[in-house]
């Protein structure tokens, strides 16, 4: 199967989930795929494992998402 196209593709943090922020991260995302559909969901990742846990993710997603950490300066640096 191709990779889904993710156009205009955002993400936001999930603060008030009450986990301990040093441990997990969560995040919202959005796109529109090449049919102008939306698309959204939450990531989770696990600070210590390095991971991100739950259901399996467009390898594209979660790359685009270690990124986003990194520069926001929630993660020093991705090593996942």
């Amino acid at each position: 199967m191709a990779p889904l196209a993710m156009n205009n593709l955002t993400f936001d943090f999930f603060d008030d989930s009450g986990m301990p922020r040093a441990n997990r991260i969560l995040m919202f995302y959005s796109f529109e795929t090449e049919d102008r559909l939306a698309r959204s969901g939450i990531l989770h990742f696990h600070v210590e494992e390095q991971r991100f846990i739950g259901p399996r993710h467009d390898r594209e997603l979660t790359d685009a998402a270690l990124v986003f950490l990194t520069d926001s300066g929630r993660l020093q640096a991705h090593t996942v």
